[in-house]
């Protein structure tokens, strides 16, 4: 079991020269856009407000997770929205498949953890340029809605 929370400064700061990966998608090849934008207001519930947000599409959010396991290890995760939606990241390139299995089985809490949340309101407006679509995500009473139109460039 794990515990989940924002990291320190330190912690942050720690982190800085480190390159990570990602470690899966939470929908996998399932992922819609509703399901996407009750995810992301699932997680502002959980987490509050985003440690970055863009109008890119693919590099919508991210927020910084500390995992802390029950013997009290910790690990950054980043749970953010990229080129295939959803996602968690945080695995540094050099760990072991041993390692990569405790990260995995963190993810996974993470993401029911986010889940059995109920999702906040917002509105996200942005661009993906790949279809190059005007993009709105919206969540009003535990609904998603979500709008796309041609942009013009």
């Amino acid at each position: 079991m794990y515990t989940f929370r924002k990291p320190t400064k330190e912690e942050l700061s720690a982190l800085e020269n480190m390159g990570f990966s990602k470690l899966c998608s939470v929908y996998d090849l399932k992922g819609t856009d509703e399901k996407y934008s009750l995810f992301y207001g699932k997680l502002r519930t959980v987490f509050g407000e985003p440690d970055y947000t863009s109008d890119d599409y693919e590099n919508m959010y991210s927020y910084d997770i500390m995992a802390v396991g029950e013997n009290g290890e910790s690990f950054y995760l980043e749970v953010y929205h990229g080129a295939s939606g959803a996602s968690i990241g945080g695995k540094s390139f050099d760990i072991s498949k041993e390692q990569e299995k405790v990260y995995m089985n963190a993810a996974d809490e993470l993401i029911a953890l986010i889940e059995s949340a109920n999702p906040s309101d917002y509105v996200w407006e942005g661009i993906y340029e790949d279809t190059s679509e005007n993009v709105r995500y919206t969540v009003k009473d535990g609904k998603a809605y979500t709008e796309s139109e041609s942009a013009d460039f």
